[in-house]
């Protein structure tokens, strides 16, 4: 393995997937290889929130165009597993693993909860709630953050 071509793949200007690193890089003035491995790094140890992180500075920097519709969208996004912090105590407490076990464990836990419990579809009225909440809370930040452009 050539360790000069993983430096240069890592080093190298140009956008390779949105252009988000090369973006940063430029906007804040850091070398875009320590942005890529960061990016890379929270990723790997936190798998949603790196491409959540990933795809929200996508549509934050990049499209700058109706930031109303992208931070909606965005919103709506990270409003279902931000819905765990919504929920009870019996359901935050299945699996032990907090967010991610809620959200890899989602449909056992409607199942289980419908089961012992009684009605399970208050969970998932508790997942669309947060989401319709978050992608208010982002229409209402992007709608903001337009009209300081235009204005």
């Amino acid at each position: 393995m050539n360790t000069r071509n993983i430096i240069s793949f890592f080093k190298r200007p140009e956008k390779l997937l949105f252009g988000v690193c090369s973006s940063l890089s430029q906007n804040l003035n850091l070398p875009i290889s320590a942005i890529r491995i960061s990016f890379i790094v929270i990723t790997i140890i936190i798998i949603p929130v790196g491409i959540i992180l990933y795809i929200g500075l996508y549509l934050a920097i990049i499209q700058k165009k109706n930031r109303m519709k992208t931070f909606g969208f965005l919103g709506a996004f990270l409003g279902v597993p931000l819905s765990y912090y919504f929920q009870s105590d019996l359901v935050k407490n299945y699996g032990g693993n907090g967010m991610v076990s809620y959200m890899r464990n989602f449909t056992k836990i409607v199942d289980e909860y419908n089961k012992f419990v009684g009605n399970g579809w208050d969970i998932v009225y508790n997942l669309f709630l947060s989401a319709l909440i978050f992608a208010i809370i982002g229409v209402v930040t992007g709608y903001f953050l337009d009209k300081r452009k235009i204005e």
